[in-house]
């Protein structure tokens, strides 16, 4: 558990993939966010049950299967409203399709409440996450912004970025967006990836292998 306030975050390492799952809640406000539920619904559901919190939205940096497989579960049961961008609405309809061909079952997921865009804000009590476009993984691959936590799904990881050889990804458009949208935040932001431990930008601008010699001011 990560105290920051007016923000808690819990981070829940689930399905074959160990992918990580966040629960974000609103101390004032007693409602919570999950960002990229991908699987374990049951868990996530007592988690949230043991602190009082009340699901409001669920938010997807993208649409793989390892990222979306509690959300039909959870929407289900909660009704909480999903986000995701446009351009990864088609990753998240064929989730189900994705994860047969690693041979598991992903419940299909319902279709997206919301579609987020650069600039756009998705509320949690009195806070907001603002919505950075991070292509490279996928085309509609977002970043959720709070304050200095960054929730970066598979964009960036400590010492590592995400793969771009699967349909729709690009190495220069990742790149690209790490840059511009990551590495311009201040120094201490943490990154909450969607694989292995969160680190900071600092951290990253330093010691990332990707970027090597480049500026590691701030």
């Amino acid at each position: 558990m990560t105290d920051v306030r007016p923000l808690r975050v819990l981070a829940m390492e689930v399905g074959p993939l160990a992918e990580n799952t966040y629960i974000v809640g609103h101390a004032a406000s007693g409602k919570a966010v999950v960002i990229d539920p991908g699987d374990e619904a049951d868990e996530i559901l007592r988690q949230l049950g043991a602190r009082g919190w009340t699901l409001d939205k669920i938010l997807l940096t993208h649409g793989h299967f390892d990222h979306v497989g509690a959300v039909a579960a959870l929407k289900e049961r909660t009704g909480a409203s999903v986000h995701i961008h446009p351009d990864d609405a088609e990753q998240l309809r064929t989730a189900g399709r994705q994860g047969a061909m690693f041979g598991l079952h992903v419940p299909a997921p319902p279709p997206p409440d919301v579609l987020v865009r650069e600039g756009d804000t998705v509320s949690l009590g009195d806070v907001a996450f603002r919505v950075l476009h991070t292509p490279g993984h996928t085309p509609g691959h977002v970043t959720y912004l709070s304050g200095d936590l960054a929730f970066v799904g598979d964009l960036i990881f400590e010492g590592s970025i995400g793969r771009t050889d699967l349909p729709g990804g690009s190495l220069d458009e990742l790149l690209r967006a790490v840059r511009e949208k990551i590495f311009t935040l201040p120094g201490e932001t943490i990154l909450f990836p969607g694989h292995g431990p969160a680190t900071t930008v600092g951290d990253e601008k330093r010691g990332n292998p990707f970027f090597t010699g480049e500026d590691a001011g701030g």
